[in-house]
């Protein structure tokens, strides 16, 4: 089984577009009726693929932290002006 973290970038159209971290350049599209009604842009995933079907579970301690760090850097930004 086959086990990758992604950040779900986008919806379009149908499907869902997952870039593969930490490089991002990877992507994976996935058919909206497969995606937990949780799982949001931004939100950090793992996803296995046994070949058949996708297991999304969403990292909810992953997806916060990095809010927060996207958060800072914000503010810092804010700050600097």
């Amino acid at each position: 089984m086959n086990y990758n973290k992604y950040t779900l970038d986008r919806f379009d159209g149908e499907y869902a577009i997952f870039l593969k971290r930490s490089n991002e350049t990877e992507q994976l599209l996935i058919h909206h009726a497969e995606i937990p009604s949780e799982i949001k842009e931004g939100d950090i995933v793992s996803i296995q693929d046994d070949g058949f079907d996708y297991k999304i579970e969403l990292l909810r301690e992953e997806t916060a932290n990095q809010k927060q760090r996207v958060d800072n850097l914000l503010q810092q930004l804010r700050n600097k002006e």
